[in-house]
C-alpha cells in the first residue's frame, strides 16, 4: 500500500509518501521535482507495521497542511 500527500512549506511545493510491505515502513519526502529522501523501518511483525502505519497516514490526515493526493491507497 502507498499513500501520497503534498503540501507547501514556505512557498515551496513538497510531498510525503509512505509504503507499507509486509513488516517494512518506507517513507519518502522532499520537495517537489527530487527524487527526496528515503527511510526504511523494519518491525517485528506485519501486524505492528499495519498499525503503525494506519497512525502515521492518519497523523498526515489531520493535519490542515497535506493534501492528499490519489485517493485513500493505491498499489503499484
Amino acid at each position: 500500500m502507498i499513500q501520497y500527500f503534498e503540501f507547501q512549506e514556505e512557498n515551496v511545493p513538497c510531498f510525503w509518501e509512505i509504503m507499507l510491505e509486509d513488516k517494512i515502513i518506507r517513507t519518502r519526502y522532499g520537495q517537489k521535482g527530487t527524487a527526496g529522501v528515503v527511510m526504511e523501518e523494519v518491525f517485528e511483525d506485519a501486524g505492528t507495521a499495519a498499525r503503525e502505519y494506519k497512525r502515521l497516514v492518519q497523523e498526515k490526515k489531520k493535519d490542515d497542511s497535506f493534501y492528499f493526493r490519489l485517493g485513500d491507497d493505491y498499489r503499484l
